[in-house]
């Protein structure tokens, strides 16, 4: 009977023992493991001028209906800039509170902080630039900070305000004009070289440009020590083309890059010409510019037209999502659609179409009719030969999944504030 007892014993501990580890910290649960996709929503504050942030688990790119954020994380309640994903985290990079958070998304759709930096070295920040698990760059006026994008810490610091042109004059818009403020505005890593888009402000408050060139920083990683505060050493130069105005995305349409790289490793640059209305009196088109593989100067034989290929000059063109073998989805302003009386109308209005460029034939094909809000939100997706395209206007945000052979189309998801798909898993 002893024995009997004493088995019966070890069995209800050993079943108890079993129970109470499936809560503990690092043991697998229902929630555990991470989400394959997560959906991020972006609905306007009462105040009309930040947006907060959402995530939440989306079963598939392919989900129709309606979600709203009642089960989704808030993971900014007021922000301005991108939501990007890297190596199954989730980050928020938040230039209104000068800040860059990491969080992640369960299996079980359970959204957890993983830690966070505060960038405010950096005035007005740019777009993150993640190496590997350990090294990340960030850009801003005068400063490139290098963080680990795991632990979430800053260990070092490229120092370019050597190279800096605040105070110049460039007589540009009017004459006398000068460079009020610069600041590194997107970064792209090819090979031992980094290449960080600059961007002249004549009036920050407007992002008025102070000149009409694209500008760009180029920096040899191999003298870029991690842990320095300096690292000024490993500045090559600024490699300048006149026949393309400004590049970099600042955080713009959600989280896009203006800078891809293709294939071939080659780099092809957009010079938007959008921020600050300025298309008019920089003269100039929207163009595509190249740097090719390992060089350090801008392609002389590469140029193309993507206003002339579109809707035709005069119409900017902005945002590049790039989806393979030279091909890339970018959207069209309508320049009726803008409100003269709004000097940020280029980036609040429902004033963009979607189109499809090809980098090797130069040419483009209008992908949709629906107009959007191309300033905010454009971050797309692209799987099995369809892209999962956001759109915004003043009533409703959905995605519209397109077939990139034939540009047939099927709304998937409308959400709660205007919306993209990231792949963590």
């Amino acid at each position: 009977m002893k024995n009997k007892l004493t088995a019966l014993s070890f069995m209800l501990l050993s079943i108890l023992s079993c129970n109470s580890k499936d809560d503990e910290p690092g043991n697998p649960t229902a929630d555990s493991g991470t989400a394959n996709f997560a959906l991020i929503t972006r609905p306007q504050n009462s105040n009309g001028m930040s947006f907060s942030a959402y995530m939440q688990k989306l079963e598939s790119p392919d989900f129709a209906g309606t979600l709203d954020n009642s089960k989704a994380y808030e993971i900014s309640a007021s922000h301005s800039g991108g939501v990007y994903e890297f190596k199954k985290a989730v980050y928020v990079n938040d230039y209104q509170n000068k800040s860059i958070t990491r969080w992640t998304l369960s299996n079980g759709n359970a959204g957890e902080k993983k830690g966070s930096i505060a960038v405010p070295e950096l005035g007005f920040q740019g777009n993150i630039a993640f190496k590997d698990e350990n090294t990340a760059y960030i850009g801003g006026s005068g400063k490139i900070v290098i963080f680990n994008p795991t632990t979430m810490t800053k260990t070092g610091v490229i120092d370019w305000t050597s190279m800096s042109r605040v105070g110049q004059v460039t007589n540009f818009p009017t004459a006398g004009a000068k460079i009020q403020a610069d600041g590194v505005t997107e970064i792209i890593i090819n090979g031992n070289y980094m290449y960080a888009a600059l961007y002249y402000m004549n009036d920050f408050n407007t992002f008025t440009p102070a000149t009409t060139t694209c500008d760009i920083l180029v920096i040899d990683l191999t003298k870029v020590n991690n842990s320095s505060s300096d690292n000024s050493n490993a500045l090559v130069k600024i490699i300048t083309d006149t026949r393309g105005s400004f590049t970099g995305a600042w955080n713009t349409g959600g989280g896009v890059y203006y800078m891809n790289k293709t294939e071939t490793g080659d780099i092809y640059v957009l010079c938007h010409n959008v921020f600050g209305g300025a298309r008019n009196v920089i003269g100039k088109p929207a163009c595509m510019l190249r740097i090719k593989n390992g060089a350090t100067e801008f392609d002389k034989d590469y140029y193309f037209n993507l206003e002339a290929a579109s809707q035709g000059n005069g119409n900017p063109v902005t945002n590049f999502e790039y989806y393979g073998n030279g091909k890339f989805l970018a959207t069209v302003l309508d320049p009726s659609k803008l409100d003269p009386g709004n000097p940020y109308s280029y980036n609040t209005d429902v004033i963009f179409r979607w189109w499809s460029f090809d980098l090797n034939a130069k040419t483009a094909t209008k992908v949709d009719d629906d107009y959007t809000i191309g300033g905010k939100v454009a971050r797309c997706y692209f799987a099995n030969g369809f892209a999962y395209v956001p759109f915004a206007n003043k009533t409703s945000n959905y995605i519209n999944k397109i077939n990139l052979s034939n540009l047939s189309k099927t709304k998937t998801v409308t959400t709660t504030g205007m919306s993209h798909i990231l792949k963590l898993n």
